[in-house]
């Protein structure tokens, strides 16, 4: 009796598919690769938008402060305006105004207390 083995076309086929199953083992480890990699970079960019959002949200809060600062700033001008006006005022009515004539007895007390020259 003789043992016949696979023929040509058969060790053909058998080879093939064993090429085939490395070639799947290494299309799963890219594709695993490639997912890792997406979800990475999915990761980042929502990280990213966030930290876009985020940082927008301060830029409008910043502008808001300054526009109330500016807004404060001008009353505040407009504040030193009329104080500085009524100062104004003052001084020039000090400067019409004469001095009190001192009375008899703050002159006889006051030239006890310093002596004038």
């Amino acid at each position: 009796m003789r043992v016949v083995g696979p023929g040509r076309r058969e060790r053909a086929y058998q080879e093939e598919i064993v090429a085939l199953g490395r070639r799947g083992a290494a299309l799963s480890a890219s594709l695993r690769n490639a997912r890792g990699d997406l979800e990475s970079a999915l990761l980042i960019e929502r990280g990213t938008a966030r930290f876009t959002d985020r940082l927008e949200d301060r830029l409008v809060q910043v502008e808001s402060q300054k526009s109330r600062a500016l807004v404060l700033v001008g009353s505040l001008q407009q504040e030193v305006l009329q104080v500085r006006a009524q100062l104004e005022r003052a001084q020039s009515r000090l400067a019409r105004v004469e001095p009190a004539r001192r009375g008899l007895l703050q002159r006889l007390l006051g030239s006890l207390v310093s002596p004038r020259a």
